[in-house]
């Protein structure tokens, strides 16, 4: 039986870029929603802000509820020069949260799954209290290496653990540190606990499958190649050294209020269609 909730697998999606070759597949991004009130909620697209940079337009797809068909939609991330998205003020924070039109979604019958920020979400804070330590499996949901299969939206699931994980390196760099193979395309990846039933002795066991950070890079090991007779460095020799990178949850927490303050001005309007066209 799987560990992992059917809605986080469904919850994350694919992001390429068209060309005249057609669509090349470049990252990786996950829904999540923020609830309003009992009734309403907005829908935000997280992914990396490196993902983003220097585009005016991606495409992600979604499934037709009536035919299961994959539906490639297109989505503007810039108008008139401006970012339709958000980002933090840290740079060290590699996060872009896009608002979305819940309407489009509605109207289109789409399937549609997502991570609620505050219900499926871990703070590094919250992790640690939960019985959550360096050593504790984790996955990685993402589409690497262009992965994409032309008939389903799901994506590649691989496991790992947290292999740093501390309160004051978190402040420092807005990083955890992963034991988990990363490649080009897992850049948006979210981190999903695993839950544990059986703890040592009196420990307490993270019994929660959540949201706890995004990937958005590795960690190189280079090696120099020297030159016996000068000595001079003649060739840098860089690899993935099996430790990915990723930001914690409270990060992407932070930008989609960022987001929700950006579109709304009051609150209250969240959930609301305001003169919004298409997905964005």
């Amino acid at each position: 039986m799987s560990l992992i909730p059917k809605v986080y697998m469904e919850a994350v999606l694919s992001i390429g870029t068209r060309s005249n070759a057609g669509i090349n597949w470049i990252g990786t991004g996950f829904f999540v929603v923020k609830i309003i009130d009992d009734d309403k909620y907005q829908p935000f697209m997280v992914t990396n802000r490196h993902v983003l940079d220097g585009l005016s337009s991606v495409v992600i797809r979604l499934k037709e509820k009536d035919t299961g068909r994959l539906r490639i939609i297109d989505m503007p991330i810039v108008e008139n020069g401006k970012k339709l998205y958000s980002i933090h003020s840290d740079d060290s924070v590699d996060v872009a949260v896009v608002l979305i039109n819940g309407g489009f979604i509605t109207e289109n019958n789409l399937e549609f799954s997502a991570f609620n920020i505050d219900d499926n979400t871990l703070t590094s804070t919250q992790f640690l209290q939960k019985g959550g330590d360096e050593g504790s499996y984790i996955y990685m949901l993402g589409f690497p290496m262009g992965l994409v299969n032309a008939d389903s939206n799901a994506p590649i699931c691989r496991g790992g653990c947290v292999a740093r994980i501390d309160s004051t390196e978190i402040l420092r760099s807005k990083n955890i540190l992963l034991d988990i193979q990363n490649f080009p395309g897992n850049s948006g990846s979210p981190i999903i606990s695993r839950p544990e039933v059986v703890g040592i002795g009196d420990t307490p066991v993270l019994n929660q499958c959540a949201l706890i950070g995004i990937i958005h890079g590795y960690l190189p090991y280079k090696e120099q190649l020297i030159n016996s007779q000068t000595h001079e460095v003649v060739e840098i020799r860089s690899e993935n050294s099996g430790i990915a990178v990723a930001n914690p949850a409270e990060f992407i927490q932070e930008v989609v209020e960022i987001e929700m303050k950006r579109n709304y001005a009051d609150t209250s309007d969240a959930g609301q269609e305001v003169q919004r066209h298409g997905l964005r």
